[in-house]
């Protein structure tokens, strides 16, 4: 009798044919790769360098679990902290060495040495979340919760674009904000090599070319932030016609963890990022990754405010935040981040 042929989902990521005869010990199996897969076979995560604000204690339990287990955007403990800062996604780069030169800064002022900022909780996600948080009261993690409220956890800073800290004013959370620093504009994150031949914006709307860009819902800021540098240099309906493509995709909630992640699996060719993204990724995971540069004419460059909650429950510490992140020691280390006004 004929054999018939029965498609199945294999426990990787490719498609595999069982053909199944009436010969009982006759059973082969035929395996055929996605383009995507045999050219990107990645299929993990990816492995984001470390960003904790301080070293973990000897011997501490460790639990991670690649696509299920994994919180990358709140650092640090929410268990009594000295000092707490929310802040826009963008800026996790630079933490890390921010909060170790803002120590040492803390040290040398004669009116913060006494001061305490060894625990320090920052989260790092779309800013309009936090504000959300805020509001409801909690913020929701898989089955974990925690409090956010001025007798629980509560940001004593608020870093971030002219749009969200207007919401936190009209919410009465904050009495004003400054702007203090501006982004180097925008780049085009790609896979290492450019295998597309990615070169500008005109490339973006190729029909062999998949693009990654904010959602203008999920994170309308930063969508009208890459959207400004692609109308400049694309047209008015460069946008519009972007997100029309059938092969664009948008993340569901963080666009600096996701759009590389869609690169690094083989769903995405590029995404518009911030400059700084590109930097930190083609530096940190050369292997994965590359970015093309854009003309600086018509390459939007947002700026970023900082605003202190009136409510805040250490306010000595977040005035030091404050002084500090205008200091010379703070733009030293966030030059490659932006430029200080």
């Amino acid at each position: 009798m004929a054999a018939r042929w029965r498609p199945f989902w294999c426990s990787r990521a490719e498609i595999c044919v069982v053909l199944i005869t009436y010969q009982p010990k006759l059973r082969e199996r035929l395996c055929f790769y996605p383009v995507e897969s045999v050219s990107h076979k990645h299929l993990a995560p990816l492995h984001w360098p470390p960003e904790l604000p301080k070293a973990l204690l000897p011997g501490a339990s460790l639990y991670f679990s690649e696509k299920s287990n994994a919180v990358l955007d709140f650092h640090g403990s929410v268990q009594d902290p000295d000092l707490v800062i929310f802040m826009a996604g963008n800026q996790y780069r630079v933490f890390p060495d921010l909060l170790l030169t803002f120590r040492e800064w803390v040290r040398r002022q004669p009116g913060y040495r006494s001061v305490k900022v060894d625990r320090i909780f920052y989260a790092t996600t779309p800013p309009g979340r936090l504000i959300d948080a805020m509001q409801s009261g909690q913020l929701v993690l898989g089955n974990f919760r925690f409090d956010v409220q001025p007798d629980k956890l509560w940001p004593e800073v608020f870093m971030t674009e002219a749009r969200q800290q207007l919401r936190l004013l009209n919410a009465h959370y904050i009495e004003g904000w400054s702007v203090f620093a501006r982004n180097k504009g925008t780049v085009l994150l790609v896979r290492a090599g450019n295998p597309k031949n990615i070169h500008g914006v005109s490339d973006l709307l190729r029909d062999d070319v998949r693009v990654a860009i904010s959602s203008p819902t999920r994170e309308p800021a930063s969508f009208e932030s890459y959207s400004n540098t692609l109308r400049a240099q694309g047209g008015a309906q460069f946008p519009d016609l972007l997100l029309k493509k059938p092969s664009t995709i948008s993340p569901a909630i963080v666009h600096h963890r996701e759009n590389p992640q869609f690169i690094y699996d083989g769903k995405a060719d590029v995404a518009p990022m911030y400059y700084h993204f590109g930097d930190y990724l083609k530096t940190r995971l050369p292997r994965d990754f590359d970015y093309v540069s854009l003309p600086a004419e018509g390459n939007f460059r947002d700026e970023l405010a900082i605003s202190t909650i009136r409510n805040a429950q250490h306010k000595a510490a977040a005035a030091a935040w404050v002084e500090f992140i205008r200091s010379d020691a703070a733009a030293t280390v966030d030059r490659v981040y932006s430029a200080r006004l």
